[in-house]
């Protein structure tokens, strides 16, 4: 385990404290149940924890930011954090810092985190769940005009006029969005279908398209297995979950995939994000 995934599980434990107390549901999600499953703790080259929540308790602990009072922890959504534009939650340790790629731009907490994903109804019929592709597609191309502050440039010499242009389409929608439409919008799509009346559930906000959508049994019941020093929940059904979703998930991708996927522009463990950003911008 290396220093960020230490990190990590110490963030990670603190989530799970808060859910063991308020009796809320969750499972560890994609890689973060894989690497339960097959390493016992985090895959060698991970670089995250994925959570995920039915709808009803991932609202409920969306207001429990009072129970990290005095501690570095910060729940981030919408409603949270202005300027953050993704439609899940993520737990933030503010002491930390990791700024991401495409959210350079933006001004939000930028502590080392874990996701938090809803788990949503997808379909009340048993259809192929490759036609509830469409909702997640739906959802992500909301995401990706989130990241437009993250195209502004610095206006150079050479190329000032085109730079400042750029920065003007980017910012415009940019500004008019700040009421947080594109969240709206996608937090009445996602709940539209509740997941306890559906033959189909999954998470709409992960990268798994036509893998999302799966029997929502699968999500009615866990059990605790080893995630390296602790006691972590997937789902009873984890095998199906991991089926769905990687196949024949025990055997390992070829030696070039075993690399994490988040690149940073500013990263610290030992520095708060609002004194390492000060800094930078002397």
């Amino acid at each position: 385990m290396n220093d960020l995934q230490a990190r990590l599980l110490v963030i990670f434990k603190a989530f799970h404290d808060v859910c063991e107390k308020h009796h809320l549901r969750y499972f560890l999600n994609g890689g973060s149940c894989l690497g339960a499953i097959r390493h016992k703790g985090f895959i060698p080259w991970d670089d995250d924890i994925d959570v995920m929540m039915p709808r009803e308790d991932y609202e409920k602990y969306l207001t429990l930011q009072k129970e990290y009072e005095g501690t570095p922890y910060f729940i981030q959504w919408w409603k949270s954090d202005p300027h953050y534009t993704y439609g899940y939650a993520k737990l933030r340790d503010s002491s930390t810092t990791f700024i991401e790629d495409h959210f350079k731009n933006h001004r939000i907490n930028h502590g080392v985190w874990i996701d938090i994903f809803p788990i949503d109804g997808m379909s009340k019929e048993p259809i192929p769940r490759e036609k509830c592709a469409k909702k997640v597609k739906f959802i992500w191309r909301q995401f990706y005009l989130s990241y437009l502050p993250a195209l502004m440039r610095k206006p150079q010499k050479k190329t000032w006029f085109k730079d400042i242009m750029i920065d003007i389409a980017v910012a415009i929608p940019y500004l008019f969005d700040i009421a947080h439409f594109r969240n709206k919008r996608m937090d009445k799509y996602a709940k539209k279908l509740k997941m306890e009346e559906c033959a189909l559930s999954g998470n709409l906000f992960g990268y798994t398209f036509k893998r999302a959508a799966m029997d929502s049994d699968i999500f009615s019941d866990f059990v605790y297995v080893q995630f390296e020093d602790m006691q972590a929940r997937v789902m009873k059904r984890y095998h199906d979950y991991l089926t769905c979703i990687f196949g024949d998930y025990m055997k390992l991708p070829p030696i070039e995939q075993q690399v994490g996927h988040h690149y940073n522009k500013g990263f610290s463990l030992t520095e708060g994000y609002k004194e390492y950003m000060s800094k930078k911008h002397k």
